[in-house]
């Protein structure tokens, strides 16, 4: 049974969206065609991360793989409607447990190995899952002992590796007792996963997606690359979201060729990968791009900078020179992606915006169903919505004022989830979903630019200040890796600006030195950081996005607000 409308099925379906092509259907399609083409490549360092030596996996050795985990699950009573939550680094076995899920028609939770017994047992109470898989040990360490607390009495617990405690039962060198009885005849409007938020905004939340929401996810960004067949992926981030699984691990499955696994986020051991493979794409946070660029001229690196075809980058504002840089000097094309668990996915890519500044600050105003020029237009993943004004509810068709979207579309949650309900109550009556995004239209019309988090906005004296702005604008700062802002509190004027910066090797900053880059640079005095801290790396939410709250707290806990200054975190 669909978890959505007919009216919307019917229409995701009339419009190419949706179909009746499950993941494992794909796959069993891929391992057909191309057998004895690579399909996935541990991480170099998967003995320091897990055990045992590095391997790679044709296509038809991962579909063995993949037959014989789905009937040892089979064999274990798990099959349709089972909610299997995995905690698992990014090693071959991770993605071929993922396959077998699917295959058995039960529903994946994967969860960020980040998360320790508090937050597993948070999700558990949402979920009720039927089934855990994880790791003796991670990185030397025990990991799986100290989660099982965490878990239901009724809940089976299953391991992979050395070091599993007692009562767990070990899957990895396990040969089943039956054949695999081939792939469940599910539906491709059935659940396929139960993603988290990432619990910036209190406790993380369930966030379902069909499989035809996954297809979705994916489509749009596929044919933006045009990644040609057998082209192999680099995946540097954990796959355990809906933006890494849509924006990668479905990238992979359409184009057939590697993916090239990575865990964790390590700059040596993802240089080694990027030369040592044949790699046509890969996602990196902006701090990345910077460092690439300055290592463009490096012989040991430079031929596998011309290898790509595209670069993604998210998560943050990144540096507008920096995409100029890989357009102009090395006609590699930089796409920056907007998008959450529940169902945004923005691109700005270079078919749209040839200009690569620009592309690094604005998206597509593609999908706003206020524009007139852009009737027929949808968002990358096929989407639509409305800009609304947060304080009157009036809608936003004007360049300049902030508007918080309101999403609906192919790749849209059917609400959050909890263990045989779905939760719709945040969609309004016509459907959309508020993001808690604020956007706005560029002077064109034909842009829109991300300005902020609605609950995350700085009031300064009654003045709003969007702290994405600002770190975009400060990420210019020279002798900067990577900056963010945040606010702390204040008797006079309610809230204040602090710059938390991490500067390059043999760099300083000053708050002087700051103040008078914003002089200079003519931003308006309000928004002129109060505070500075010098810190060795931002902090980062499970999901690898900044965690502003994480920097609110730090300065709740330091020194009096009333200081202005210089501190060292």
């Amino acid at each position: 049974m669909s978890l959505f409308s007919a009216a919307d099925t019917a229409r995701f379906r009339a419009e190419g969206h949706w179909g009746d092509l499950t993941l494992n259907a794909m796959f069993d399609a891929t391992c057909a065609r191309v057998p004895e083409r690579l399909g996935i490549v541990d991480p170099p360092n998967r003995a320091e991360v897990f055990q045992d030596a590095p391997r790679r996996l044709s296509y038809r050795q991962m579909q063995q793989e993949v037959a014989r985990y789905a009937a040892i699950l089979r064999a274990r009573g798990l099959g349709k409607g089972s909610i299997i939550a995995t905690q698992l680094p990014s090693i071959n076995e991770m993605m071929l447990i993922y396959l077998a899920v699917a295959r058995i028609g039960a529903v994946l939770s994967p969860i960020s190995v980040a998360y320790r017994s508090a937050e597993l047992r948070a999700l558990g109470e949402v979920a009720r899952f039927d089934a855990y898989i994880s790791v003796g040990r991670l990185r030397g360490q025990e990991f799986y002992a100290e989660r099982i607390g965490a878990l239901a009495p009724e809940v089976q617990l299953l391991g992979l590796g050395d070091g599993l405690p007692e009562g767990v039962s070990r899957i990895d060198d396990l040969q089943p007792d039956q054949p695999d009885g081939g792939a469940s005849d599910g539906s491709a409007d059935e659940l396929f996963a139960i993603f988290w938020t990432s619990g910036t905004e209190g406790l993380p939340k369930a966030v379902p997606k069909t499989h035809n929401n996954m297809m979705a996810s994916s489509l749009g960004a596929w044919r933006i690359l045009g990644l040609p067949d057998g082209a192999n992926i680099l995946a540097p981030f954990p796959f355990v979201n809906a933006a890494a699984m849509g924006g990668l691990m479905m990238c992979w499955m359409r184009t057939a060729g590697a993916l090239i696994l990575h865990h964790p986020f390590d700059t040596p051991t993802f240089l080694q990968q990027l030369a040592g493979e044949d790699i046509a794409y890969t996602m990196v946070a902006p701090t990345l791009l910077v460092y690439l660029r300055e290592r463009a001229n490096d012989p040991a690196l430079a031929p596998a900078l011309h290898r790509l075809r595209a670069i993604g980058t998210g998560s943050a504002p990144p540096d507008p020179e920096v995409f100029a840089f890989f357009q102009e000097r090395l006609d590699i094309p930089v796409l920056n992606f907007f998008g959450s668990n529940e169902g945004a996915q923005l691109c700005s890519e270079p078919g749209r915006m040839p200009d690569p500044r620009h592309r690094a600050r604005c998206f597509p105003r593609d999908g706003d169903e206020n524009w007139p020029e852009g009737a027929g237009r949808r968002t990358a993943n096929g989407g639509s919505f409305r800009l609304v004004d947060p304080a009157t509810g009036a809608t936003v068709t004007a360049p300049g004022i902030p508007g918080e979207m309101y999403l609906r579309g192919p790749a849209m949650m059917p609400g959050y989830y909890r263990r045989g309900q779905i939760d719709r109550s945040r969609f309004d009556d016509q459907g959309y979903f508020p993001s808690a995004d604020l956007f706005e239209i560029s002077e064109c019309g034909r842009f829109i630019r991300f300005h902020a988090r609605a609950r995350e906005l700085i009031v300064r004296g009654g003045m709003k200040i969007s702290p994405v702005e600002l770190d975009g604008f400060l990420s210019a700062l020279p002798g900067m890796r990577e900056v963010a802002v945040a606010a702390y509190a204040d008797a006079q004027m309610g809230e204040r600006v602090c710059l938390f910066a991490v500067p390059e090797p043999g760099h300083s900053l000053t708050l002087a030195d700051v103040q008078a880059f914003c002089d200079r640079n003519g931003l308006a005095k309000f928004k002129w950081p109060e505070r500075l801290i010098l810190c060795d790396a931002l902090p980062r939410t499970p999901l690898a996005k900044l965690d502003r709250k994480a920097l609110a707290r730090q300065l709740a806990a330091s020194i009096a607000p009333e200081h202005e200054g210089v501190d060292h975190a």
